[in-house]
């Protein structure tokens, strides 16, 4: 009769480190396959949002919806542009569409940016998202705005101006000298320095954006300077303050 041998200390402990070794080696493979899982399935949604916004200016004359402004989003303009787009029947019934794959829970459920989507409510709709609109490309209401919003993608230089992106929360309205987020996982600063709703770290340094031009592409935080927001945006623009540490070694 033999005595059953069971493992031993030693023998144990090489399993277990064999083991960690393993997933040392496959976690970070792992992690990079899922974030750019994350980044081709938001890159789609980029483009179903530039094919949505396709259909709604043909279908308005060329235009989009007035600018609008303050929070009312039962006014249906640019500023509550989920509404828009619901009370028109443009948005598919599967609202997966709204959010990035990599920033799908909320803000008040303990998410933090980058990672992090937005919410607000009226009477008939209830909209979370991690998408910003650029109220510039509004049909102007009144004043500067009439100057420089785009009104429409039928215009010189739209190939360049943003109009849906990654961001913080669900519109902004950035100008050529306003400041970069002082550090990696600002959130949004209310009616000024519109830029630090976009310019998250969301995509390893990089958020994707449609144009007005309907195409998808995806952009450096340094770049998002360098964009036409409007059409009296300065081309050299960069912080007035220069980089924040956190941003200062990216690449242009």
């Amino acid at each position: 009769m033999y005595k059953k041998r069971g493992f031993t200390l030693i023998e144990l402990l090489v399993v277990i480190a064999i083991i960690a070794l393993l997933m040392s080696i496959l976690m970070p493979a792992l992690n990079k396959a899922k974030h750019a899982a994350q980044g081709a399935v938001d890159m789609s949604n980029q483009h179903q949002f530039s094919l949505i916004w396709k259909y709604y200016t043909d279908e308005h004359e060329g235009y989009f919806p007035e600018r609008g402004g303050g929070t009312n989003p039962e006014q249906l303009t640019m500023n509550g542009w989920p509404w828009v787009l619901y009370d028109g029947g443009y948005l598919p019934a599967d609202q997966t569409i709204l959010h990035c794959p990599a920033a799908m829970k909320l803000f008040s459920a303990g998410a933090r940016p980058p990672f992090a989507a937005w919410e607000a409510e009226s009477e008939n709709f209830r909209v979370e998202s991690s998408y910003t609109i650029n109220l510039w490309v509004g049909n102007g209401d009144g004043g500067d705005y009439n100057d420089k919003c785009w009104r429409t993608p039928n215009a010189k230089g739209c190939a360049y101006a943003p109009l849906l992106m990654d961001g913080n929360w669900k519109d902004t309205q950035p100008e050529c000298y306003d400041e970069g987020p002082e550090y990696d996982g600002f959130w949004w600063q209310p009616n000024a320095n519109e830029m630090k709703r976009v310019s998250i770290n969301r995509h390893n340094y990089y958020v994707q954006a449609c144009f007005l031009d309907f195409s998808a592409k995806k952009i450096g935080l340094k770049r998002l300077w360098k964009l036409r927001w409007h059409k009296e945006w300065c081309l050299d623009a960069a912080p007035a303050s220069g980089w924040p540490d956190w941003m200062a070694g990216l690449p242009e």
